[in-house]
């Protein structure tokens, strides 16, 4: 090669380096778990007929530092304490608006201080328990909306972290949805950035049976629709499905220049004839419901949730065509971590992982609720 074109070539290589650098940056990153684990479950508690461990509408399960369970019953509204053998230790709170009371409280998390925090917005006021489950102080709160299920993360800073509006200093009228942060001391609200968007609300319509009448309009979900599914991390962050019939999530940062996208091809898992059968008898079963029943799709949503754990790490939960329920981890960065293999469970909402347990609310045949606690089971692929 002639002298004089060494320095032309240096620049050429330079250039495809960098322009191989701008492509893998944004390219969306193709998921492959590293490591294959299962959740075996070690500790059932729940279906007696009454008293503590009888769960009639379980909202939300905790977990502390000493491995007692916390579950909150939405019937009873009041937190049952249970040791790390499932032994009942205690009721924490009550039905009722006086000091330590709930009425229609939307679910529970535990601060880094061990204190149990409790979303009342029916009493528009957080209720704080102490890590005995003794009642601590309220403290006032306006809320924009009740929530309905609550998921707070907490960040390093032992603050609650969570969506809401912002209400200006002074009060006055709220202004547009935010990722908020509640200080432990109680002393006010800390606005972290504004509220990422997540899919469409199209796409959240096309999925929504409609009916109006005279006195009111009635929402309902088409089962097995595609919807945005969305999750709050512990430091602001949302984990994002925009469209759930196809595996793509992306980590939405305020401000950030770069967005972590993960995408997985995964196999169409479709509706049975039975469970559209058995679909349309239950909205069918007090008569005619007018209802278009062919909206219901031919096959089911390839990403079921996305929960965060204790570390901020995402599970994607989807269920295989045997109906296997599997999770893919990532970690808070995006990269694979594992897939953990559940088993072919029924399952109710709540769901939370600390340390190496998991902790979820499963039916059995007769639809009785049961709290479950799951170990990790870890294996690395050879």
């Amino acid at each position: 090669m002639p002298t004089h074109s060494r320095p032309r070539w240096r620049a050429l290589l330079v250039r495809r380096i960098s322009e191989l650098a701008l492509l893998a940056a944004a390219t969306p990153f193709i998921a492959q778990a590293q490591a294959r684990w299962t959740l075996k479950e070690t500790l059932r508690i729940g279906g007696a007929d009454a008293g503590p461990t009888s769960f009639l509408r379980t909202k939300s399960i905790e977990a502390d530092s000493k491995g007692r369970i916390l579950v909150y019953d939405q019937q009873s509204q009041d937190i049952k304490m249970f040791a790390p053998d499932g032994k009942f230790l205690r009721t924490i709170g009550r039905l009722g608006s006086g000091p330590g009371e709930l009425r229609n409280a939307e679910g529970i998390t535990i601060d880094r201080a061990g204190r149990i925090w409790v979303r009342d917005a029916s009493n528009a006021r957080f209720t704080v328990f102490n890590s005995e489950g003794e009642f601590e102080k309220n403290w006032t709160m306006k809320f924009c909306w009740s929530q309905g299920n609550w998921y707070p993360q907490v960040d390093g800073k032992s603050r609650i972290v969570d969506f809401d509006c912002v209400v200006p200093q002074g009060g006055g009228r709220a202004m547009g949805y935010a990722v908020v942060a509640y200080r432990p001391d109680l002393s006010g609200v800390d606005t972290l950035s504004t509220r990422p968007e997540c899919g469409t609300r199209e796409l959240s319509e096309a999925g929504t049976w409609i009916t109006r009448s005279e006195k009111s309009t009635m929402y309902r979900a088409v089962p097995f629709a595609p919807s945005p599914v969305s999750v709050l991390g512990p430091n602001g962050e949302t984990w994002c499905a925009p469209n759930s019939s196809r595996y793509e999530i992306m980590r939405l940062v305020a401000s950030a220049k770069d967005t972590v996208r993960i995408s997985r091809t995964v196999a169409a898992v479709p509706v049975t004839k039975a469970e559209r059968d058995s679909i349309i008898s239950k909205f069918d079963e007090k008569g005619p419901s007018g209802l278009d029943f062919d909206r219901i799709p031919r096959a089911k949503p390839a990403i079921d949730k996305i929960y965060v754990d204790d570390q901020g790490r995402p599970w994607v939960r989807r269920t295989n065509a045997q109906g296997v329920i599997e999770f893919d981890i990532y970690s808070s960065s995006g990269q694979p971590v594992a897939t953990a293999m559940l088993g072919k469970y029924r399952t109710w909402p709540p769901f939370v992982v600390r340390g190496d347990n998991v902790y979820m609310v499963v039916l059995d045949e007769d639809d009785v609720q049961h709290v479950v606690r799951f170990h990790i089971e870890r294996r690395a692929i050879d």
